[in-house]
């Protein structure tokens, strides 16, 4: 079973449940892949609003240190995004650590977080992720063709 924490928290977005159904069904899928500890979508305000730590898997830090990281995921993908107009968008961020694999992926205003052990593919990772939200909108925007993924 796929744990999933509470979705109740309204974004700016303005995600509908039909669209955090959607996203927790591709999240779980993507956490069925070998190696994956937890696939997340942060919202712009840096909640998560889908998905969460794959069933059984114990999360490296703890809860408040979790929900704070979700905050620095967003918070440094926007200041990437100042960067966008000299060398384009970004399709994914990826940071290999010693004891885990982070990928992050906007969609829209939101980011997918993926984290997996320190030896997973992470190519593999990010066109399985791509393969799997590429065709879920988010407040208007379709994601046919944007790249994808990411890390708690």
């Amino acid at each position: 079973m796929f744990k999933v924490e509470n979705k109740s928290v309204k974004t700016m977005s303005s995600i509908t449940a039909e669209n955090i159904k959607k996203l927790d069904i591709a999240c779980k899928e993507l956490s069925n892949e070998d190696k994956i500890r937890h696939v997340g979508v942060i919202n712009n305000l840096g909640k998560l609003i889908a998905g969460g730590f794959k069933a059984g898997t114990s999360p490296l830090i703890d809860t408040d240190k979790i929900a704070m990281t979700y905050m620095q995921m967003q918070l440094d993908f926007k200041m990437r995004q100042e960067l966008d107009e000299v060398l384009g968008p970004i399709d994914y961020i990826a940071s290999r650590r010693t004891k885990q694999l982070i990928i992050s992926v906007p969609i829209g205003d939101n980011l997918v977080l993926i984290s997996a052990e320190p030896d997973a593919d992470d190519k593999k990772i990010i066109k399985k992720a791509e393969e799997l939200f590429d065709d879920i909108s988010i407040s208007e925007v379709n994601l046919k063709n944007k790249k994808l993924f990411c890390k708690y």
